[in-house]
C-alpha cells in the first residue's frame, strides 16, 4: 500500500441517493448479488453485507452513472479474479 497526501484542488461530487452492489460467493460457482438502495451511508451497508456473509467472499461497490453509462466502483473486498477477503 502507498498513501500519499490529498489534493485539495481536485473537485467531488455528492451523490445524494447512492445504488450499492453487495456480491457475495463461495468457492464454487454459487453467487448472490444485491442491490442496497436508501441506506444511511456506507457503514449501514457494510453492516448489513457483513451481517449476511457467512464464511463467503464480500465485495461491495457503488453504481456510477456519466454520460459513458453505467460503472461499478469496488469499495472492498476483491474481484473473484483477485484475493478474497472471508468473514471469520
Amino acid at each position: 500500500m502507498r498513501v500519499e497526501r490529498g489534493l485539495t484542488h481536485l473537485s467531488s461530487t455528492v451523490v445524494t441517493e447512492p445504488v450499492y452492489v453487495v456480491e457475495f460467493w463461495t468457492s464454487g460457482s454459487e453467487t448472490e448479488q444485491w442491490r442496497v438502495l436508501d441506506a444511511e451511508d456506507v457503514d449501514d451497508v457494510m453492516d448489513w453485507a457483513r451481517r449476511r456473509q457467512i464464511g463467503r467472499v464480500l465485495s461491495v461497490s457503488i453504481e456510477h452513472h456519466d454520460e459513458y453509462g453505467t460503472s461499478v466502483l469496488r469499495l472492498l473486498g476483491e474481484s473473484r479474479a483477485g484475493r478474497a477477503v472471508r468473514s471469520a
